[in-house]
């Protein structure tokens, strides 16, 4: 059994934020990550964070532990926090893309949680995993 882990949440900016600011997460983000392992993606909307990102159990939780403690943000809300066979985001750091409030809406009123039968079946993706995955590929042409 891998010891994969990924950890998907939304909240809210504690102020909106300039290019300058988001420039400046993202570095110190794919910094921590690339030495911890962790890789993932974040979307950001008019003041709306949501971040999708995996590792290993131990990284997962020195990471969570570092987000839940930052003054960047708050109302931290969790909506999936689960063991996973395989990487999804294997080669981002922290893949970044700005999303219209809509699709920000959409991802994080999806089912993320995998139904108990799904959970058998490695290759099955969650709706809200699977909504993801297709935003990602149509923000990175």
């Amino acid at each position: 059994m891998s010891d994969l882990k990924a950890i998907a949440y939304v909240s809210s900016a504690t102020q909106l934020m300039t290019v300058a600011q988001l420039e400046s997460l993202l570095v110190e983000a794919r910094d921590l990550n690339l030495e911890s392992g962790v890789t993932g993606v974040l979307l950001y909307s008019d003041g709306n964070f949501m971040q999708y990102f995996e590792g290993s159990e131990e990284s997962m939780r020195v990471t969570y532990e570092r987000i839940r403690a930052s003054q960047r943000h708050k109302d931290i809300m969790e909506i999936l926090n689960e063991r996973i066979a395989q990487r999804s985001f294997p080669d981002w750091q922290m893949g970044f893309a700005q999303a219209t409030q809509s699709e920000l809406l959409a991802l994080s009123t999806a089912r993320w949680q995998r139904m108990a039968g799904e959970a058998r079946d490695s290759s099955a993706v969650s709706p809200g995993l699977a909504l993801l995955q297709n935003f990602w590929r149509r923000a990175r042409k």
